[in-house]
């Protein structure tokens, strides 16, 4: 008898037994069912679980589908259709659409159905605040928009949040919102994703901290759907509002949710010697503090932009910081994704993430060992070690914010030189034992891991020369290069952000070095 609090409950009570009696379900290959013998069922002795946190989610930017682009959207969704299942299978109980001010789209409809039937709770919403105040409205209503550092109202950011009429507005979209998407359980208002200026700067919104003009719009969109009996309402911890304003008075149906993008990701985030983290910690605590425990946590272990395009690796990180956050008291977790490039770039995190939202005893190491059985089942021993140096690669480079926009002090320039040079060198022997494998004619995966490697590596060599000083041009170059070792690789294996994205991306991460370069 399998026994449970909802229908979800129970599809995870039998993906959990399914395991037990030896099902597997590795990240990115077929489910594997073996033959039950009934004496092997009824030997089964009974177990009670609880999940660790009781929203385990993973959050995606809907632009990333490429949905204008049918082959593009199609190539997307081919991987939905097995990363859905494994989610559910492990246990993930929800998935974040994220809204840019760019979209046309709130969610992928195809997906509907497949996270539904799946039991995976859909939630939406993102940086919408600049949609729920159409853009448009600046032509007729200038004075619902923020005025800028120059004194002058901007159809850029979010609201002027002192203006009566521009917030009645968001509270009608938003309820519109709502009773459009009656699916969704958590509602994400978030704001524009820079960092300053998004904000109003007229006489009576000046007085008021970033923190608390959002609060304001949040509170009366929150109010305005509690009515309605909505979702919960989202107030994002990001950027500008990472540090808690003391007077924000959230309504019961806000949550706050912890975005630390900026953090130390070489340091578990409770670490007292790590030189970053600390002060997002205890951002946190006071964030739990004036929201009386009701929180979320936004995690970056697989974001693609953060770690620059290249592949890493940190289940220890993942292991202490979910435990850390557990111990704090909170129940909610998500991580962000980019498709089937976070499947090639992060598969080590992404198993880390689902096992640790379950079970805070699991073991990172034999979690990378098994990354490494599941992905390779016929080089396990090889890709295992591969994965450990670029485990040892990741404490090493991810010590600052954007891997990409190295923006250390001089005096700090020689000790992080130094780091990356190690951390090269650990790469090197990730991609020797690649070439290993490739050599015995195994498993095409690892040639497509052994490129991404390549480029990291490359990239790395780039950077510890461009922060040298003295060949900045020909260390961009250098960069530029690397991304020829992406375009190698199969387009169904880096999908959709790795084929087209990450060009893109790149090309706006070289315009900041040359920039920089010249203020230099």
């Amino acid at each position: 008898m399998l026994e449970a609090r909802s229908s979800r409950g129970v599809l995870h009570a039998v993906y959990h037994l399914l395991e037990r009696l030896g099902a597997r379900f590795p990240l990115g290959r077929p489910a594997e069912f073996p033959r039950i013998q009934r004496e092997r069922l009824m030997a089964v002795k009974p177990s009670s679980v609880e999940p660790a946190f009781a929203r385990r989610a993973f959050v995606s930017d809907i632009m990333t589908w490429n949905y204008t682009d049918e082959d593009r959207l199609r190539l997307h969704l081919e991987h939905d259709r097995e990363f859905i299942p494994w989610m559910a299978r492990h246990g993930i109980n929800a998935f974040s659409f994220i809204r840019q001010a760019t979209d046309s789209r709130i969610r992928i409809d195809e997906l509907k159905p497949r996270l539904a039937e799946r039991g995976v709770a859909a939630e939406y919403g993102g940086h919408v605040l600049q949609l729920l105040l159409p853009r448009e409205r600046f032509e007729t209503n200038p004075e619902y928009f923020p005025i800028g550092a120059d004194g002058q109202r901007m159809p850029r950011g979010n609201v002027c949040v002192s203006n009566r009429a521009a917030i009645d507005l968001v509270r009608a979209n938003a309820l519109n919102y709502v009773t459009d998407y009656p699916e969704n359980q958590l509602l994400h208002i978030w704001g524009a994703d820079v960092q300053g200026g998004a904000w109003c700067r007229c006489a009576e919104c000046a007085r008021l901290s970033p923190q608390l003009q959002y609060m304001k719009v949040v509170n009366a969109v929150a109010e305005a759907i509690a009515g309605e009996a909505g979702p919960p309402v989202a107030y994002l911890a990001y950027h500008d509002t990472i540090e808690p304003d003391p007077q924000l008075n959230p309504l019961a149906n806000v949550w706050f949710e912890w975005a630390p993008r900026e953090r130390c990701y070489s340091h578990p985030i409770d670490d007292p010697s790590c030189e970053t983290n600390p002060r997002y910690w205890e951002s946190l605590k006071r964030y739990l503090e004036l929201f009386d425990g009701r929180g979320h946590v936004f995690e970056y272990y697989a974001d693609a932009i953060l770690f620059g395009g290249m592949g890493f690796a940190t289940p220890a990180i993942i292991a202490r910081d979910l435990r850390a956050y557990h111990a704090l008291g909170l129940r909610s977790i998500s991580c962000l994704t980019f498709g089937a490039f976070s499947m090639l770039a992060y598969p080590v995190n992404l198993i880390a993430f689902v096992r640790g939202a379950r079970d805070l005893g699991f073991d990172p190491d034999t979690t990378l060992a098994d990354a490494a059985a599941e992905r390779h089942p016929a080089c396990a021993a090889e890709m295992a070690a591969a994965y450990r140096a670029i485990e040892r690669a990741s404490a090493l480079v991810l010590t600052y914010g954007d891997v990409m926009r190295p923006k250390l002090a001089a005096q700090a320039r020689a000790r992080k030189r130094a780091e990356l040079g190690e951390a090269i060198a650990a790469i090197r022997k990730a991609i020797e034992a690649a070439e290993h494998v490739l050599g015995t004619g195994k498993a095409p995966l690892v040639a497509a891991e052994r490129e991404l490697w390549e480029y990291g590596l490359e990239t790395l060599n780039g950077i510890v020369e461009y922060m040298g000083g003295s060949a900045r041009e020909a260390a961009i170059k250098r960069i530029d290069a690397a991304l020829e070792h992406v375009r190698a690789i199969e387009l169904e294996i880096k999908g959709n952000w790795g084929a087209y994205e990450l060009e893109r991306i790149h090309q706006i991460w070289l315009d900041a070095l040359r920039r920089k370069r010249a203020e230099d």
